[in-house]
């Protein structure tokens, strides 16, 4: 009787060590699997893009309309360039885009009329500081844009651009209001080519906000 209990603890001993190594087993294969799991998301997301943030207000808000519109037209010259019809800007998509986005420096009159159908002119004139950043972006991106681009972000916060199978990814952070003007280098694929190369857009909670494939303007979901 004995000889049958220890012969039946040393069974019950050694089930128990086999479920020990078995889930010490199991435990070392799932660290494995997530560890793949991490490097596969990484990969998958394609070649993390460097970029500077060249200029960063918090407090960017485009005026209302009718604040705009007295704005635009106590000015002559800024009434001519959009076509002396203030309904002109605010039927662009300049006006409401999200991102506006560039492979090649815009000159100066582009510059200008962009600034002003986005609302950016508002800022600069009514604060000499804004004025001298943003003009200080004017003038890298002009020495720069053969190796870099340019993107203004409205209301959102640049995190991370990636580069993958012949696109960007952009993970932007919704912040309610305010201007960024971020500089970033172009992949060797994208040197010397005048065609625009699709931006996807996600948000830090992996929500997708849409894609741009136009030059200069892009417009989030909501």
């Amino acid at each position: 009787m004995k000889i049958k209990f220890n012969l039946n603890k040393i069974i019950c001993t050694f089930c128990l060590l086999n479920l020990v190594i078995a889930q010490q087993i199991y435990s070392k294969r799932t660290n494995q699997f997530q560890a793949s799991a991490k490097v596969f998301t990484a990969q998958s997301q394609g070649t993390n893009i460097a970029f500077e943030v060249c200029f960063n207000s918090d407090t960017f808000a485009r005026p209302s309309r009718e604040e705009y519109t007295t704005f635009v037209e106590s000015n002559q010259y800024w009434l001519y360039r959009v076509g002396n019809n203030i309904l002109n800007l605010f039927n662009s998509p300049v006006w409401t885009a999200d991102m506006l986005h560039f492979n090649t420096y815009y000159g100066a009159s582009g510059g200008q009329d962009m600034e002003l159908v986005s609302g950016i002119i508002y800022a600069r004139v009514n604060d000499e500081n804004v004025a001298l950043d943003i003009g200080k972006c004017w003038k890298k991106f002009s020495e720069t844009d053969q190796t870099n681009n340019e993107v203004r972000l409205f209301s959102y916060q640049l995190k991370k651009i990636y580069w993958n199978n012949n696109k960007y990814t952009f993970i932007v952070e919704p912040v309610g209001q305010g201007l960024q003007i971020i500089h970033y280098r172009k992949p060797r694929q994208t040197v010397n080519s005048t065609e625009p190369f699709p931006i996807e857009i996600v948000d830090t909670k992996g929500n997708n906000l849409g894609k741009c494939d136009t030059f200069s303007y892009c417009e989030f979901k909501r």
